[in-house]
């Protein structure tokens, strides 16, 4: 009898294991340009957040019975490719890096520099000035001086366009903490944006 009870309880554990994996890849899949976002965010390589996002999937299915049901499995996922990506950044502190796709990046300064009184665009052509790539390196630089945690939330608001109480979830801090994130992040990006347009309305370009 105790023998027959042991199956039955082994055969229902890999049920559940079996169904748990089944939702992990699911939700994976659906969660993964967040994901990605959260990884380039921290290392600053598009390229490497990808690879990294796939070794904490890994990682996620070998450790899957450590997930606790009727928690979030997403956060959860999130909570491992933050740990991987902060030991990536880690090992490769000295190198240039990114905070995010260059193409993301430019729409992000962009945005930042809304309701400043000079814009890295041309209004009547649409086409960057002369000036852009100093203009993209101030951004970078200025991502790179914010936290991690800053960092992710600021572009899972702006890139992922996730409300404030979804990134509280993923990133699993107070709705008011991501909020004030993103509003300190800001606030920051245009005041380096707006120092960079007054040096370049001091200093016009004269193109040969």
């Amino acid at each position: 009898m105790k023998q027959a009870t042991d199956k039955t309880r082994q055969k229902s554990e890999d049920s559940s294991s079996g169904e748990g994996l089944h939702d992990l890849i699911a939700q994976y899949r659906a969660a993964y340009p967040r994901l990605t976002t959260i990884a380039a965010a921290i290392v600053g390589d598009q390229t490497q957040a990808e690879d990294i996002v796939q070794e904490a999937a890994i990682i996620a299915m070998e450790k899957i019975a450590d997930f606790q049901p009727g928690t979030n499995l997403v956060a959860w996922l999130a909570e491992i490719v933050r740990r991987c990506a902060l030991n990536y950044r880690r090992k490769t502190q000295n190198r240039k890096t990114y905070a995010a796709d260059p193409l993301s990046l430019v729409q992000l300064a962009h945005d930042s520099a809304a309701g400043l009184t000079a814009s890295p665009v041309a209004e009547q052509t649409g086409e960057l000035l002369a000036d852009q790539a100093a203009f993209d390196d101030e951004v970078q630089a200025a991502l790179q001086r914010l936290s991690p945690d800053a960092r992710c939330c600021l572009l899972l608001r702006t890139i992922q366009k996730l409300s404030y109480t979804e990134i509280a979830e993923i990133m699993q801090i107070p709705a008011g903490t991501a909020m004030s994130h993103v509003h300190r992040s800001k606030s920051e990006l245009r005041n380096k944006l707006r120092s960079q347009v007054s040096i370049s309305q001091s200093f016009p370009h004269n193109p040969k």
